[in-house]
């Protein structure tokens, strides 16, 4: 979970959530873009293990003063009002958060517009699909030459999304 900004974006050392800070200034143009990231205290938050755990829900509740994200395994200790897709969420009854990203020292507002909810099947894109990214993760030749050589790789990719619900 990783917030992207301009300049002038950056977030306390200390924050209270579960997981870990990754980096603390969210300005794309340092540090190689890695922005103001936090880890998941558990493996299985994405990739390989979050699909051997069958999934999990992701929920985020933004407003003036701070975005939070939540992580919980499929079989975690997941809200009630979450699992069950209620109408309405109380998201003061969901813990602590596992990122947390107050406007501190960052003015959310400036940096931030409307919400998109994008699914982005891009095997190759702005990012991945540089040389050095890829070389760098320790993949011969290029992204795009890889992807048209070897449609076997992509056998079991597929994306199985069971909800994705808006609360206003």
């Amino acid at each position: 979970m990783t917030l992207h900004t301009s300049a002038n974006c950056n977030m306390p050392a200390s924050r209270t959530m579960t997981g870990t800070a990754t980096g603390n200034n969210c300005d794309v143009n340092t540090s190689g873009n890695t922005g103001c990231g936090v880890q998941a205290p558990t493996a299985n938050s994405y990739g390989p293990a979050f699909n051997a755990a069958g999934g999990g829900f992701y929920a985020m509740e933004r407003t003036s003063t701070f975005v939070k994200v939540w992580f919980w395994t499929r079989n975690g200790n997941v809200p009630s009002d979450v699992r069950n897709g209620g109408s309405t969420v109380n998201t003061d009854a969901w813990g602590t958060p596992t990122a947390f990203f107050p406007n501190t020292n960052c003015d959310l507002a400036s940096h931030f517009g409307p919400n998109e909810i994008v699914i982005n099947l891009t095997f190759c894109g702005d990012w991945a699909g540089q040389a050095s990214i890829f070389n760098g993760a320790g993949c011969p030749g290029d992204c795009a030459t890889f992807v048209n050589n070897n449609p076997s790789a992509f056998t079991n990719a597929f994306w199985d999304i069971a909800a994705v619900r808006v609360y206003t």
